[in-house]
């Protein structure tokens, strides 16, 4: 799944601040879950009451570092690869069309 963060989600974000990071705001509004914690590493969501863990790629922790310290990045996007929580056992807002074998 492609996570894009966008000028709203960077200009709306707040440095040092891991529920407010343009990054959790973009998690939050692209899998449409209420809560969002990032690192520079990792990310926690709540579905359903339910705390998940979510391992960012390499290069959005040093999007997250270069903001945290300059204050300015233009809009991107990663992805969020399909497999764990992905594959619709967990997080029902996100469907993945190669977790189901059946199809």
């Amino acid at each position: 799944m492609k996570i894009n963060v966008k000028w709203a989600d960077i200009r709306n974000g707040r440095s040092a601040k891991t529920t407010e990071c343009m990054v959790a705001l973009a998690l939050k509004r692209e899998l449409g879950v209420p809560y969002a914690s990032v690192g520079p590493r990792e990310a926690t969501i709540t579905v359903d009451g339910e705390s998940l863990k979510v391992y960012l790629p390499k290069n959005v922790g040093n999007k997250i570092r270069f903001w945290d310290r300059f204050h300015f990045v233009l809009p991107f996007s990663f992805e969020l690869w399909c497999s764990g929580f992905l594959t619709g056992q967990r997080l029902h807002a996100v469907s993945c069309p190669t977790a189901n074998p059946s199809r």
